[in-house]
């Protein structure tokens, strides 16, 4: 070891730890690693102590090393950190990012540093650039911090391709660092790794799940802060924990409720202060500071504070709702004692029986050491025709095999085929951005392709947002993000800063959401929901068997959690109320319960594969009776909101078709979804087939059949849905192996009424249509002026739906006296007479004449056969005498105003295929 590191060594530390010992022996030795271990284990200097000690002993050449970490992972301390290392051992260290200053990047360039840290995004810039070319040919070392936070999506899968770019000018090691995870092998595999180094003894926690209930206290505090008793109870529980040590962290699961939960808290007076990702990076060291030197008490936390933040030492941690995975809750108790040897200790406080259960199994789990799985993302087809394109810029031409020889020996793209490959080379050359020259087999560049590649050096979409406009103050109350928005509707109410807003329209054109207030705050979707992390199947189906377990046997259901801290009274209160829950979803029963306006699946299979088995149901439901629906998939239930109560027997016979046509049949239920056209969106601009700026209304069917078709599916089988595990559901009850338990009923259930209002604190599903929605529709089809027409004679007259409503039975012409009165748009009034008078001369019908005199006739005999609903569906907008027709013979009432308002947004959604 150099002399200049072993002193730099002794000032920060006195000594190395077993895992950096072991990890400069094996990077020494030349050895590619990966690095594994809990938050506090010293990792960073694991990895980078022995890239420096060879930088100073081999005097290797700027740039020696490259340090990739995400956005996320480049906080201060980690910079700090590693610039002190770079001053002590006289070593150039330096960052580039987006935010770099162009004077900074040139110095970068004229005098390159040892060590240069960048993003993913960053490596695929520099890669191009000739005057740093010489200085990536001297790179040795390539460390990859946060390693889990790139395998499952595209920021990693451009990561690996740019990595092999980078192997085609410069010969190096690879160092990745991990948290603790379930699939250790295959990151290996994914960083082409040759060993994993991990601590020799094993991180130790303690958890104690809590489900408090209301004592006396409570009640004074609930009036003190004008809060519901259930949630003062929760806050008195938290603090009583907080006070009992010098320094905690309250994690929540999203940004929102830590604002909530923090302000409960400070207006209780409790010396806490609030940290996340939305806030200023001065508020953020602020907040740090103030835990530091132990102003406050706790700091209330999302995700921001997993990482390796110094704010001195944490003895606990409380999570405040269940986790939803297991990584994630040894992430944050890690936080807590997190020196080599100490126990972390940590706290979940629950909210309901489902969490409480889902707390406990998970951490059961982590005690266990069974942690997730991370799923690598394969074969993304947008990412490899950006890598192409990167490197012909690199290389000006290349023959046709070398980019997919090049992107095949990265481990997402070793099961890519030919026929892929040429496909997205088709697509390529169809977007002008690289051509083929048959003669001597080489790929070369088009006009185009540097725009294309520059502007699509990120994978994560540009976040676009729609304005809130409240249309009683006449003023803008907020922004929502793309990604939320395209999952909302007219009708629909959302949560924003606390308060709940009714979508009364959505103008695309204008990125403007038009709302007004609703005091309800328990059917609305929170905005935030998007945050909240996915239940996997091995935890959901885990709380089934514990919800078994209680219920059948009480001691084995204690045995099995007998390495968690619990409260048994508490256990036996959530034992209780699962004996009046009929049905019961377990790991071998799914319950389905229908009640007017709603249908609850009870299903412990994860977020995940109940999306997957809901989108699947959705498709056999929306193909009998239109797009009526509403389907919200959560961890533990299903839920359908229905305008009319469905057969749940119905229900259950769907879920026994044949598990092989799932994928099938979920590929074309998506293709309709807000979701799907987003994604499309988004996957054509990274594939150069649409420009950045381009917005277009009906992309699925631009691209219907292409290479961009398949990789959106691909990018929403891996983000949203768990096909494969879904398939093993269905067969099972199929065979029996899973039971199905059907129940009609007027009112919900217990968990029905949780799983349709609110989950625990804020997790909140809403209803598709709204009482208030459908009055408000109701109240413009009155008040819609439309034609009247004889249909006999030709007479014409004009007036408000709302004057027809007691004149129905009487309604006659006023000419000729008939009776076939038709309801009609001004412009088909005008034709059908002109239509009438010819038909009357023996006159041959122009084909737009023709066409309007039949929907006349028709539209005349439904007034006849359907009376005033007749006439609603007829004055609805985009709604002809057919479509009227066919929603007139399936329903009546208030479903048919639901089915007439569906009927006139697909109108609108589809009346124009190009955005003008």
């Amino acid at each position: 070891m150099h002399f200049l590191l072993k002193r730099a060594i002794k000032e920060r530390f006195g000594s190395l730890n077993k895992l950096q010992i072991r990890a400069f022996e094996e990077v020494s030795s030349g050895r590619s690693v990966l690095i594994v271990a809990p938050t506090g284990s010293g990792k960073t200097e694991a990895a980078v102590l022995p890239v420096f000690n060879a930088i100073l002993e081999e005097g290797l050449k700027p740039i020696s090393v490259l340090y990739i970490a995400p956005l996320k992972a480049l906080n201060r301390d980690l910079l700090d950190r590693l610039i002190w290392w770079g001053e002590k051992l006289n070593l150039d260290v330096e960052v580039r990012h987006g935010d770099t200053s162009a004077y900074r990047k040139s110095k970068q360039v004229k005098k390159p540093p040892h060590m240069l840290i960048i993003t993913p995004e960053t490596l695929g810039v520099i890669l191009t650039m000739k005057s740093l070319r010489k200085a990536l040919s001297n790179v040795r070392f390539v460390i990859v911090d946060e390693i889990v936070e790139l395998v499952d999506n595209k920021r990693g899968i451009q990561l690996s391709l740019a990595l092999e770019r980078l192997a085609e000018i410069a010969d190096f090691q690879r160092i990745g660092l991990s948290a603790t995870v379930g699939n250790e092998e295959e990151i290996k595999a994914w960083l082409k790794a040759d060993i994993v180094v991990k601590p020799p003894i094993a991180k130790r926690y303690k958890v104690k799940v809590l489900f408090p209930q209301p004592d006396e206290k409570d009640f004074e505090l609930s009036r003190e802060l004008s809060i519901p008793l259930d949630v003062a109870t929760r806050l008195r529980v938290l603090w009583k924990i907080i006070e009992r040590y010098e320094r905690g962290l309250i994690f929540t699961n999203t940004r929102q409720f830590a604002e909530i939960l923090a302000h409960r808290l400070k207006a209780w007076g409790k010396p806490v202060e609030v940290h996340h990702g939305s806030l200023s990076k001065e508020a953020r060291i602020q907040a740090e500071r103030a835990l530091k030197e132990g102003k406050v008490k706790a700091l209330v936390c999302t995700s921001s504070m997993e990482l390796g933040i110094d704010i001195g030492e944490v003895d606990v941690v409380v999570q405040y709702m269940s986790p939803r995975q297991v990584n994630r809750l040894v992430q944050r108790i890690g936080r807590s004692k997190h020196r080599v040897g100490e126990i972390s200790e940590g706290y979940i406080i629950t909210t309901n029986m489902e969490d409480y259960l889902e707390s406990l199994i998970i951490a059961k789990r982590a005690l266990e050491g069974k942690l997730e799985a991370v799923r690598p993302y394969e074969n993304a087809l947008d990412v490899l025709a950006h890598f192409i394109v990167g490197l012909l810029i690199e290389h000006k031409k290349l023959p046709r095999e070398v980019p997919f020889e090049i992107a095949k020996r990265a481990y997402s793209y070793r099961n890519l085929s030919w026929d892929e490959y040429g496909a997205v080379l088709n697509m390529l050359n169809d977007a002008r951005l690289v051509g083929y020259d048959e003669e001597s087999g080489l790929l070369y560049l088009r006009r185009g392709a540097y725009q294309y590649y520059y502007e699509n050096l990120s994978t994560i979409p540009d976040e676009i947002s729609y304005r809130v406009f409240d249309v009683k103050t006449g003023k803008i109350v907020g922004r929502l993000d793309e990604k939320f928005v395209m999952d909302l509707e007219e009708g629909m109410e959302f949560i924003m800063h606390g308060r709940s807003w009714i979508i009364l329209g959505i103008d695309e054109e204008s990125r403007l959401l038009k709302v007004r207030e609703s005091k309800s705050l328990e059917s609305a979707v929170p905005s935030w929901e998007g945050e909240m992390i996915p239940v996997p199947f091995e935890v959901a189906i885990e709380v089934g068997k514990l919800k078994r377990d209680l219920l059948f046997d009480f001691v084995s259901a204690k045995r099995v959690i007998s390495n968690v801290d619990f409260d048994e009274k508490e256990l036996e209160f959530v034992r209780i109320l699962l004996e009046k829950q009929k049905p019961l979803g377990t790991d071998r029963d799914i319950g389905i319960e229908s009640i007017p306006k709603a249908l609850v699946i009870h299903a412990d299979f994860g977020n995940q594969v109940n999306e997957s088995i809901g989108r699947f149901l959705m498709a056999f439901l929306t193909a009998k009776y239109g797009k009526v629906f509403a389907m919200k998939a959560q961890a533990h239930a299903i839920v359908l909101h229905t305008p009319f109560q469905l057969n749940p027997n119905e229900v259950k016979n769907y879920l026994l078709q044949d598990h092989r046509v799932l994928e099938f049949v979920i590929a074309r239920e998506l293709r309709g979804s807000t979701a799907y056209r987003w994604r499309m969106l988004n996957v054509a601009k990274r594939m150069g087939a649409l420009r950045r700026e381009a917005k277009i209304r009906k992309v699925e069917r631009l691209f219907e059949g292409t290479v961009i078709e398949k990789e959106t599916l691909n990018e929403l089988f891996h983000d949203k849905l768990d096909i494969k595990q879904a398939e093993t559901v269905l067969k099972a009850l199929k065979e029996g192996k899973i039971r199905i338990k059907v129940n009609l009923g007027r009112e919900p259930s217990p968990l029905a009424t949780l799983n349709l209002t609110v989950g625990g604190e804020f997790l909140v599903s809403g209803e598709l249509e709204k009482d208030e929605i459908l009055i408000l529709f109701k109240e413009r089809l009155l008040n819609t002026e439309v034609a009247l027409v004889c249909t006999n004679c030709g007479w014409r007259g004009t007036t408000r739906v709302s004057r027809l409503k007691n004149r129905v039975k009487d309604l006659q012409c006023p000419k000729c006296s008939s009776l076939m009165i038709a309801v009609a748009h001004p412009i088909d009034a005008e034709l059908f007479i002109s239509a009438l008078k010819k038909f009357k001369r023996g006159e041959k019908l122009e084909k737009e004449e023709e066409s309007a005199y039949r929907r006349l006739i028709k539209a005349s005999d439904l007034v006849k056969a359907y009376g005033f609903d007749g006439i609603l569906a007829l004055a609805s907008y985009g709604v002809g005498p057919d479509t009227a027709a066919r929603l007139l013979s399936q329903y009546r009432g208030e479903a048919l105003l639901v089915a007439l308002l569906e009927a006139e947004r697909r109108y609108i959604r589809t009346r124009r295929f190009w955005k003008e």
